[in-house]
């Protein structure tokens, strides 16, 4: 078993005011002896904050990326890059765990599964041990609307990693941070605006997580180039699923014990819909594990439905619905609505897309 004064804790980011407090009772609460390094911006109130080590960056600043619900939404990458990197320059313990700053933990269930799943074959083999990241967003593909789907290679969640301090340091250390406003507005620019861009009314090359994934292995095998997010093509895709799962271990809230509270469905993964079919949720990653890694492994969790996406949304969404109804945060009115509307809606699409599906499998079963 690891111990927590074996642990470097990176939390990087903006003080988020009590949340950023929470965060970091939790980690003296569930890592007790773990060394804390607070890397933030200069200016930032940290003087209620409970840290060992300190840094204080000059702020990059922020790129618009889109407007949506008309709310401006800025991209943060270069913000997070740069206090993830200086808060890693301090790190001397054997183990690093990198959070934001927003991150809380209810128990330190993720060490359990340090040493699981380290069978690995002998192609891209980048990290001395495998990193701990968390199925949000970990994505293998995203929606892009009337269930098309596009793959997003690359794709690591960048809200937590554990792992050995070397490597988590080669993760981050060696990535540049990058040039704007091009980098964000890069699909709006002429000579890419015909592209197949993933993220719709987000122009960025890449979304932050392909961008620190992809430059981490590009730079060690010279065999992956991306051009940008829509550079896709078989080799490429079989090369990234390759990568993730001879480096990576990929938990769900239920095995890591870490959340965000910024999104409710970080605690129950499936409650974000149907998005969650295109992440790496824990059953995706042990079939891929199983390909890839051991050939002997026994699955211990199934798909939802055999695999028919269409179905699989509408088990979802009746989950959801239900998840809701009986969840402690949620305003009694919203209740009401779930249970007269939402119920009642989800399960009539569910019984519509039952009788399909059972033609589906009917057909396939031939």
């Amino acid at each position: 078993m690891i111990n927590s004064k074996d642990i470097s804790v990176v939390v990087q980011g903006q003080i988020r005011g009590e949340i950023t407090s929470k965060c970091i009772k939790s980690i003296r609460q569930f890592l007790p002896n773990a060394e804390i390094i607070l890397s933030t911006w200069k200016n930032e109130d940290i003087s209620q904050l409970d840290y060992d080590k300190l840094v204080l960056c000059d702020d990059p600043g922020a790129t618009l990326l889109c407007v949506r619900h008309k709310k401006q939404i800025y991209n943060n990458m270069n913000r997070q890059l740069e206090t993830t990197k200086e808060g890693l320059k301090l790190a001397n313990r054997k183990y690093i765990l990198k959070l934001r700053t927003d991150l809380v933990l209810t128990n330190a269930n993720f060490l359990d599964f340090w040493n699981k799943y380290q069978c690995r074959s002998n192609e891209y083999l980048l990290f001395k041990h495998k990193i701990i990241v968390p199925t949000l967003f970990s994505r293998i593909k995203i929606d892009l609307g009337k269930h098309t789907w596009m793959e997003t290679p690359f794709h690591i969640s960048d809200w937590w990693f554990f792992g050995l301090n070397e490597d988590i340091k080669t993760f981050f250390l060696d990535t540049e941070i990058v040039e704007e406003p091009y980098f964000t507005q890069y699909f709006s620019d002429e000579k890419n605006i015909n592209k197949n861009n993933p993220y719709g009314k987000a122009k960025h090359r890449f979304s932050p997580e392909q961008y620190f994934t992809y430059c981490c292995f590009a730079k060690k095998f010279k065999d992956i180039k991306m051009e940008d997010a829509a550079d896709l093509n078989d080799e490429i895709i079989e090369k990234s699923r390759k990568c993730i799962i001879n480096n990576f271990i990929i938990l769900e809230y239920k095995q890591s014990g870490i959340y965000l509270p910024k999104y409710p469905f970080s605690k129950n993964e499936k409650c974000s819909g149907n998005q969650y079919l295109g992440l790496y949720n824990f059953n995706k990653f042990e079939k891929e594990y199983k390909k890839y890694c051991d050939l002997s492994y026994r699955l211990t969790c199934n798909d939802i439905c055999s695999g028919n996406e269409e179905m699989e949304y509408s088990i979802l969404r009746v989950y959801k619905h239900f998840y809701r109804l009986f969840s402690d945060d949620l305003p009694f009115y919203r209740k009401i609505e779930q249970l007269f509307i939402g119920i009642p809606i989800s399960l009539i699409t569910c019984l519509i897309d039952f009788i399909r599906y059972r033609a589906w499998r009917k057909n396939n079963d031939k």
